[in-house]
C-alpha cells in the first residue's frame, strides 16, 4: 500500500487530497519518467520503489478502493487494472443499456483514438453514476490533438464531450466512504489541452509533477545502493557522504536517467566510490577529464604563456590566472560538487585590445588548441527567438531535428572555452538561457536533450560603457587612451550594471557573474611597442615558414612603424595591425611578387618613404 507521510513527493499527497473533491486531475511536467514513492510492504516496513506513473496511478486507486481503474491508451484502446473491473464495467453498461457502446470499441481494439467516443459514451455512464466509484487515466493525453488552439471538428467535439464528463461526474457513498468519480489526464505541458477544459471550472485542480529534487535523488541512491558495481547485496551501511555527493553529481537528472547510472555502473564495473567518474562517463561518453590531463607544470607558467600573447593587461591576465587554478583545483565554497561552469569570466573595454586574443590564449593553454574556443557573435541572436539558434528548434518546428549550435558545440566536445562576444547584443529571451547555465550549469535543447556546462569555461565580452549613439545616430566615444585607468574602469562598470539595471532590467543576471568583470585597458605607450615586436616576430616567423626567407628591419624603420601606430591607439591591437598591414606587409608583398630570391636568403628593410600612392619600401637581397 503506497503510504503518505512528510518524505511522500508533494505531488502525490496534491493527488490523494483533490482526488476526493475534484472531478478532472491535470497532472503535467515530467510524466515519461518513473516515479518514486513510499509503500508499506507488512506493517511498519516502509520502503520506496520505482514504477512508471501509469503503474503509480492504477496502485493508487486501487488503495483509494475505486470500484473500477481504467487506462485509455490511445494504440489499445480502452484497458483496466484487472479483469474483474472489466467485468464490472461490462456488466454495469448493459444494465444501463449502454453495453453496445463498450462492445463496438472493443471490436476496434488497436485503434484506440479511432474508437475514443465510443468509450468516452460508456466513460460518461460510469460518472454519473452513484453506485460504482470510477476513475479513468489518460496517460498520453498531448497526443489526442494536433494544436489546441486550431481544433478539428472531431476533436472539439471529443473534448467538449470531456469537459462535460467532468460537469456530470458525481460523488459516491458507501457507507463511511466517499469517492469523486473523475478522469485524469497525464500531459507534457497544461496548454497542450484545449483551455476551455480547465479555465473557469471549478471541478478542476492541475498538479505540476518536477524532476526529481536533491533529497530525492538522495533518497534514491540510498534505495539502489546495493545494486551498483561493487557493493555486496548483504551491504547494510550507506556512505552518507557518497550520497550527498550523488543528489549533486545527479542535478537534473530524472529518475529513468539514474537508473541508467545503476546500469552503466554494473555494465563498465565502476565501483560506487567512483561517482565523479560514473557521472562523467554518463554525462559526456568520456572515459576520463581533460582538466585532469592538463600539465601542471604548464599552468605554472601560465602567466609567462599568456603574457607573450597579451600585451598591457596585467589586470584581465591575473583575473584569468586565478580562473585557471580555480578550475583546477575544483574548490567551492558550496557545500558538495559544483556543477556550474568550471569558470566564467565578463571581458569589458575597448575594441581592439586583446579581449577576444585572451580568450584565445586561455583555450591554448588549457587543452593545446585554439580550435576548443567555440565563439558566438552575439549581434547575430539580436533577433526575436534567437534562442532557438542556441537550443534548437522545439517539436513540430524547421529544423527541430537539427538541434541548436551552441548544444550541438557542447555535444560535441564539453571540455571547451564559450565565448560569447558583444552580449549586450543578444535579445533579451537570450539571458534566460545564461540565467539557467549560470545557475545550474546545464540546457535541454530543443529535442528534450540535456547538455552540461560544468566542465567548460565562459567568457562574455561587452563594449558597454566605450561608446554611444546620440540623437543623430553618430557614434560617440565615452571613453579615450588620455582617460586614467581607474576612471575607465569606473565608467565602464557603471554602464554595464545601468544596462543589466535599467535596459533589460535583469540585476539577477548580474548578480550571476559576482566579482568576475574584468575591465581591459586602451593599448598605451610602451605597450604599443611590445605589440609591434610581436607582430614583427610573427611575420619573420611566417616568411620563414612559407618561403624560408630571413627578415632584418633597420632601427629607423621599426621606429617609423610606431611613430605611424600612435594615431591608431583607440583601435587598440587591431588598429595597430591593421596599421602594419598597410604600411609594412602589402608593400612588402608587392615586392616579393616583382623580384625572384631562393631560399636561406635575408630580406633587409633599409628605409620606408610615405608618398601619396602608397609606401615604398627600400629592400636589400642578401644571400
Amino acid at each position: 500500500m503506497i503510504v503518505l507521510q512528510p518524505e511522500t513527493p508533494r505531488w502525490i499527497r496534491e493527488v490523494e487530497r483533490f482526488i476526493h473533491i475534484k472531478s478532472l486531475l491535470f497532472v503535467y511536467g515530467n510524466i515519461l519518467d518513473l516515479v518514486s514513492y513510499p509503500v508499506e510492504v507488512k506493517p511498519g516496513d516502509i520502503r520506496w520503489t520505482e514504477s512508471d506513473l501509469v503503474g503509480f496511478f492504477q496502485r493508487f486507486l486501487m488503495d483509494l478502493n475505486y470500484d473500477i481503474v481504467g487506462v485509455f491508451d490511445p494504440l489499445d484502446g480502452l484497458v483496466f487494472a484487472s479483469e474483474a473491473m472489466e467485468k464490472h464495467y461490462t456488466d454495469f453498461l448493459n444494465k444501463e443499456k449502454q453495453g453496445s457502446a463498450w462492445q463496438r470499441s472493443k471490436a476496434k481494439s488497436g485503434q484506440g483514438f479511432a474508437n475514443l467516443e465510443a468509450v468516452l459514451q460508456g466513460i460518461e455512464v460510469m460518472l454519473s453514476n452513484r453506485q460504482i466509484a470510477c476513475c479513468f487515466v489518460f496517460p498520453w493525453a498531448s497526443r489526442l490533438l494536433d494544436a489546441p488552439d486550431h481544433l478539428t471538428t472531431q476533436e472539439r467535439s471529443i473534448f467538449t464531450r470531456l469537459l462535460k464528463l467532468s460537469l456530470v461526474a458525481k460523488e459516491v457513498i458507501q457507507e463511511n466512504q466517499r469517492w469523486s468519480n473523475s478522469l485524469i489526464f497525464l500531459c507534457d505541458k497544461l496548454n497542450d489541452l484545449p483551455p476551455f477544459l480547465y479555465l473557469n471550472n471549478p471541478r478542476t485542480r492541475s498538479i505540476y509533477l518536477e524532476k526529481p529534487h536533491q533529497q530525492d535523488r538522495k533518497r534514491f541512491f540510498i534505495s539502489n545502493f546495493r545494486s551498483f558495481y561493487g557493493v555486496s547485496p548483504k551491504a547494510f551501511e550507506v556512505n552518507q557522504e557518497q550520497a550527498s555527493l550523488f543528489s549533486v553529481l545527479t542535478e537534473g537528472l530524472s529518475y529513468h536517467e539514474m537508473m541508467s547510472l545503476v546500469g552503466l555502473s554494473r555494465r563498465e564495473q565502476i565501483p560506487v566510490d567512483k561517482l565523479q567518474m560514473l557521472c562523467d562517463r554518463f554525462k559526456y561518453g568520456i572515459t576520463e577529464s581533460a582538466w585532469d590531463k592538463i600539465d601542471v607544470n604548464r599552468l605554472k607558467q601560465a602567466q609567462g604563456f599568456i603574457e607573450q600573447r597579451i600585451k598591457g593587461q596585467v589586470l584581465a591576465i591575473n583575473r584569468v590566472l586565478d580562473i585557471i587554478k580555480r578550475a583546477k583545483i575544483g574548490l567551492e565554497a558550496s557545500r558538495g560538487k559544483s556543477q556550474r561552469p568550471k569558470g566564467v569570466l565578463f571581458f569589458a573595454g575597448p575594441t581592439g585590445v586583446g579581449k577576444t586574443e585572451m580568450a584565445k590564449a586561455l583555450a591554448s593553454l588549457l587543452f593545446g588548441q585554439e580550435d576548443r574556443l567555440i565563439r558566438f557573435d552575439m549581434s547575430e541572436y539580436a533577433s526575436q527567438n534567437a534562442d532557438q539558434r542556441l537550443l534548437g528548434a522545439p517539436p513540430g518546428y524547421l529544423g527541430y531535428d537539427e538541434g541548436g549550435q551552441l548544444t550541438n558545440a557542447l555535444k560535441e566536445n564539453p571540455f571547451s572555452v564559450l565565448l560569447f562576444d558583444e552580449i549586450e547584443k543578444a535579445d533579451p529571451s537570450i539571458f534566460d538561457k545564461f540565467l539557467q547555465i549560470l545557475d545550474d550549469g546545464r540546457l535541454t535543447d530543443g529535442k528534450g536533450e540535456t547538455v552540461y556546462f560544468s566542465e567548460s569555461i565562459l567568457i562574455f565580452t561587452s563594449n558597454l560603457g566605450t561608446v554611444a549613439v546620440d540623437e543623430f545616430g553618430q557614434r560617440q566615444s565615452l571613453v579615450s587612451p588620455e582617460m586614467a585607468y581607474p576612471q575607465l574602469q569606473q565608467n565602464i562598470l557603471q554602464a554595464i550594471r545601468d544596462h543589466f539595471y535599467s535596459v533589460l532590467g535583469r540585476p539577477e543576471i548580474l548578480n550571476r557573474f559576482g566579482d568576475n568583470f574584468v575591465v581591459f585597458d586602451f593599448i598605451r605607450p610602451p605597450v604599443d611597442q611590445a605589440i609591434i615586436d610581436l607582430l614583427l616576430r610573427q611575420l619573420q616567423r611566417n616568411l620563414w615558414d612559407q618561403y624560408q626567407l630571413k627578415l632584418v628591419m633597420d632601427g629607423q624603420v621599426k621606429q617609423k612603424l610606431l611613430s605611424l601606430a600612435k594615431p591608431h591607439l583607440s583601435f587598440g591591437g587591431r588598429g595597430i595591425r591593421n596599421m602594419l598591414d598597410s604600411q609594412l606587409i602589402n608593400p612588402l608583398v608587392a615586392w616579393l611578387f616583382d623580384h625572384s630570391f631562393e631560399k636561406n636568403q635575408t630580406l633587409v628593410i633599409q628605409s620606408m618613404t610615405e608618398t601619396e600612392m602608397a609606401t615604398q619600401l627600400d629592400i636589400k637581397l642578401l644571400d
